[in-house]
């Protein structure tokens, strides 16, 4: 009884009262205010990202936000963001924000730049509370300066209208966001660019727009396109104040249609490039949307990441770039010189008097050409530069003159170093890497075969997977009509999203096969996956895959297409030995034997007898560091794809986001390992040809900082050293995931996910030839590597299931967990108590306590980027405007 009175009391003084009701102006319901501030801070350096969060007036109640009021200025906050979560990032009053929700963050409302409040439509409402999977309120600033001690801290935030009231329509936000961001030094115009076709279910009547970017940007464009053309959206200046603008006509925006922006920056101040990133030295490209749409069944938030649609943006009208005519008013506001507001971050702030934008945003009063104003069709546009491009072409490969890729890796640096242990047969480091011979042969050059496949009308999603099966056939595994976004999984647990299990497997084929002309043959694995990742054809032609929303992967006759195998438990991510959590790659031996890269949350490779039965586990994540710089043997942190050379009786990973490849001896030994700076950060695939004395055939995916390019790798297996480097153009690939090799070793294929694109290249080469190196990175190669690595005091520990513990060992083992669950649930009652014991917050909607997810934190690391947001880790916050994921690139 006293416990459930405690539980009743905590519960209702958990609940934030409201402010005294009134009634919104549009609308005969009560309206309530409720404030959503920062607690007084100070934030301690320049460029800080910071959160706090408020729980939802009434949680288990359908609760409507009709009017969002900024309460802030520009000279202390720089941009302020909103986000509707399940949980809160962090359970801190206030808090750094590199996590702000805990699953998938919403956005629901921006402000920059002493923007004025937005008008909201009558009968509109943006949904909170109860089944809407906003339990949460967090509220984001991104202070450009540090408020020192003597200053007076800061209360900024927002005040919001809230009714219990049901909304006719449902309110949401879409946002457009350019993903790679490249703008050379001294340019006066260079673009970058956003398309995408809407894939949601109801149709979008959008009413209001916002552009954001840095310093640099000048114009920013938003266009809707269907079968009668291009409409615009928008156009805004970012340097003007950072409102949401009523849009002069209304649209509708229909499943299928298209969605254009464009990004126009101006780089003659600056005298280097200028990269997509989070601090105001940086640069962002957005265009949000707020819409309404049908509240049954609409969704109050989508996104339109990337240049998914090139086609659209070479077919922009003209006038896209041109900058909106001079407003001295806009910019006098935007930079604080305007009279009638009160103290910036006051908690008096919602009465202040905001008449010079409310004047600009009053529908009646907006001017055509004040911003976002009707431009001259006819206009002819100018030459312009797209972001990320080089000054000209240089070939596939590069070469002595024309170095494929000139500079270091902003991680690593150019220091050419011996990996881990000590071998007297290592070659002595070489300073200059461009003083080798003369490069490879010209039969080993790859060239690219142009026009291949023939797609023909077939539309391909994001492509995860390729393989290569006897025959010299190509296969693919595609994502179809769905893309791994920061909403299709849970950031706790792991788990795939509920409603994306709800709406079932992916109805498209996700297996395509090609024969060697790019002809398709056959299409099939319709109505099966979930979320495809990795693809494996074995010496029989079987087919292996990954599935890692299932957390399994699965073995497939090829011919029949009839399945002969499948591990794990369907959507139960684990630790265990029963368990995947998001499988990345499989490797099969002759024998029956075969591998699993276990990558983004176990960080392990699993070998596998032919009857299924795990035999050998190794690799862990650790802070622990060679005397290269690089974390040690064994250590991984997303072994994101695997390459089998039975021949030479080794098996390499690639160690994704430690950006090297590791080999092993077949029983899990370490060899070598090798990183040539040519890689820089990441490195997402390597595969195998035993031609030429044994090729390891790779990709990267750069990062814009890392200043080089995605491109290709080919290495001698024997020595590690990389011997050509090659891509499709002069920039590079897009963001490469995969890559295959042809059974005659003369024909390589690489797979994107961005553009979804396939790419072959060819060589002409002479079996036997020698090779020689043209660039070169030390590795470590000791002379009985299978020993010597084991007796390294520092190496990983494997996990052999032959190992034995004693009585001693088995009972600590069984009552220790016993005593840290009876710990956690006296802890999580406790944080459940809302503000009377100093705590806001409610516990995770998930009931479980995953041990796993507990040990699982890996501080100190650097944020997992997933698949489909290149370069923008939605945990970061101004990768901005969107907390949106974990993701780079999966």
């Amino acid at each position: 009884m006293k416990l459930i009175l405690l539980s009743l009391i905590l519960y209702f003084c958990s609940r934030p009262a409201w402010s005294r009701s009134h009634h919104h102006s549009s609308d005969t319901n009560p309206v309530k205010s409720f404030k959503v501030l920062m607690p007084g801070v100070r934030p301690p350096t320049d460029d800080y990202y910071m959160c706090t969060s408020v729980p939802v007036p009434a949680p288990e109640e359908d609760l409507y936000i009709v009017q969002f009021n900024p309460l802030a200025k520009a000279k202390t906050a720089h941009h302020m963001l909103l986000y509707g979560c399940e949980e809160p990032g962090s359970e801190k009053e206030t808090w750094e924000c590199g996590v702000t929700c805990r699953g998938a963050p919403k956005i629901m409302y921006a402000w920059a730049k002493n923007a004025a409040a937005t008008h909201i439509p009558k009968d509109v409402g943006f949904r909170i509370g109860k089944d809407s999977g906003i339990k949460y309120l967090v509220l984001q600033i991104h202070y450009a300066k540090r408020i020192p001690e003597s200053a007076e801290k800061d209360y900024s935030g927002l005040s919001l209208d809230i009714t219990e009231h049901q909304r006719k329509y449902l309110g949401g936000i879409l946002l457009m966001l350019a993903t790679h961001i490249q703008i050379p030094p001294h340019q006066t115009k260079v673009h970058a660019d956003i398309s995408c076709r809407y894939t949601g279910e109801t149709d979008l009547y959008p009413f209001a727009y916002r552009t954001h970017a840095h310093e640099l940007a000048f114009v920013i464009t938003g266009y809707h396109h269907d079968d009668s053309g291009y409409h615009l959206l928008g156009k805004g200046n970012p340097q003007w104040p950072q409102a949401f603008y009523p849009m002069n006509e209304t649209h509708r925006i229909k499943p299928k249609d298209n969605l254009v922006g464009r990004c126009t920056y101006n780089s003659e101040s600056r005298d280097k490039t200028t990269f997509v990133g989070p601090t105001h030295t940086d640069e962002m490209c957005n265009f949000y949307m707020m819409y309404y749409t049908d509240a049954r069944y609409g969704k109050a938030f989508h996104r339109c990441f990337g240049n998914n649609e090139p086609s659209l943006v070479k077919s922009l009208p003209p006038g896209s770039d041109t900058p909106l005519p001079p407003n001295p008013l806009l910019d006098a506001i935007a930079h604080g010189h305007h009279h009638g507001s009160s103290m910036a971050g006051g908690h008096d702030q919602e009465e202040q008097n905001w008449t010079p934008m409310k004047k600009i945003l009053d529908k009646e009063e907006h001017p055509q050409n004040v911003y976002g104003g009707s431009e001259d069709v006819n206009a002819e546009p100018e030459p312009d530069k797209t972001a990320g491009e080089e000054e000209k072409e240089s070939p596939v490969g590069g070469s002595e003159e024309n170095p494929a890729t000139p500079g270091c890796s902003t991680k690593h640096g150019c220091k050419v170093t011996q990996f881990g242990l000590k071998s007297p047969n290592n070659p002595k480091p070489k300073t200059d890497l461009n003083k080798e011979s003369s490069g490879l042969p010209d039969g080993l050059s790859l060239h690219v075969v142009k026009n291949w496949p023939k797609l023909n009308n077939l539309q391909l999603g994001q492509i995860a997977g390729i393989a290569t099966d006897s025959k010299g056939n190509v296969h693919i595994f595609h994502r179809g009509s769905r893309t791994w976004d920061s909403e299709s999984f849970s950031t706790v647990t792991n788990e795939f999203n509920p409603d994306l299990i709800r709406e079932g497997p992916i109805q498209a084929p996700t297996l395509l096969t090609f024969d060697q002309d790019g002809k398709i043959i056959k299409q099939w694995g319709e109505k099966m996956f979930y979320m495809p990742h990795g693809l494996t054809i074995d010496h029989d032609d079987n087919i292996w895959v990954t599935d890692v929303a299932m957390h399994q992967v699965f073995k497939f006759n090829a011919s029949s297409g009839k399945k002969l195998k499948v591990f794990g438990e369907q959507f139960k991510p684990g630790q265990d030995l029963a368990h995947f959590c998001k499988p990345t790659d499989v490797a099969v031996l002759r024998s029956g034997e075969f591998y699993v890269a276990d990558g983004y949350c176990n960080h392990r490779i699993m070998k596998f007898s032919k009857d299924w039965k795990v035999v050998k586990v190794w690799g862990n994540v650790s802070k622990r560091k060679g005397t290269d710089g690089y974390p040690l043997p064994t250590d991984f942190y997303v072994p994101h794809g695997l390459a089998l050379a039975e021949d030479k009786k080794i098996l390499c990973v690639a160690d994704r986001e430690n950006g090297r490849i590791q080999c092993f001896d077949l029983d899990g030994n370490f060899k070598y390992q090798t990183h040539p700076r040519e890689f820089g950060n990441t490195l997402y695939a390597v595969t195998y040809s035993p031609h030429n004395g044994g090729l390891l055939y790779a990709v990267n995916n750069a990062d814009p900082g890392d200043n080089i390019v995605s491109q290709g790798f080919t290495l001698s297996i024997d020595t590690g050293l990389l011997l050509d480097t090659w891509k499709p153009s002069s920039q590079g690939f897009g963001r490469p995931h995969d890559l295959a090799v042809s059974p005659d070793g003369k024909s390589v294929y690489v797979v994107e996910i961005g553009p979804n694109k396939v790419t072959k290249f060819t060589s002409s080469f002479n079996e036997g030839i020698h090779q020689t190196v043209k660039k070169g990175m030390i590795i470590h190669k000791p002379d009985d590597a299978v020993d010597v690595i084991q007796k390294d005091e520092h190496t990983a520990p494997e996990t052999h299931l032959s190992d034995s513990a004693t009585p001693i060992v088995v009972g600590v083992m069984l009552i220790v967990p016993v005593v840290v669950v009876i710990i956690v649930s006296v802890v999580l009652k406790l944080k459940r108590s809302g503000k009377c014991l100093g705590n806001r917050r409610l516990s995770y909607n998930d009931s479980r306590f995953n041990l796993g997810n507990f040990f699982n934190k890996h501080k100190g690391f650097k944020q997992l980027y997933t698949d489909e947001m290149e370069h923008l880790n939605s945990e970061d916050s101004d990768i901005e405007e969107f907390d949106v994921v974990e993701t780079r690139k999966t």
